[in-house]
């Protein structure tokens, strides 16, 4: 769980799930570019912008370098927040969506 390259498992045979081989290279973890989309930059909410290139390195090495997975979760559940969905198209119980993960990015300075 440190973001380096390994041997992952998968299903010798699809069908079955009697015989699992381990022989899947699994390639490190690489920081993307950073979002430069049309909506995210005419949005306010969304915050894109706001963190520089140098925090996003740190952050990304931080998290897959030095933090345990304990860390990891801690981290992931106090920068996004679970809310109802606030508009309901459909009546009734039968909704798709039921909750929205909202992320925080202002939060992250000050962790």
């Amino acid at each position: 769980m440190k973001g380096n390259a390994y041997m992952g498992f998968r299903k010798a045979d699809p069908k079955t799930t009697k015989q699992i081989v381990r022989d899947v290279l699994r390639e490190e973890r690489k920081m993307g570019s950073a979002c430069n989309s049309r909506k995210c930059q005419e949005s306010r909410k969304r915050g894109c912008d706001t963190i520089r290139e140098q925090e996003r390195q740190s952050l990304f090495v931080e998290f897959w370098l030095t933090m345990s997975l304990d860390l990891k979760n801690m981290f992931a559940c106090s920068t996004v927040d679970i809310k109802s969905t606030k508009r309901k198209t459909v009546k009734g119980d039968d909704m798709r969506q039921k909750m929205s993960s909202l992320f925080h990015a202002s939060t992250l300075r000050e962790q």
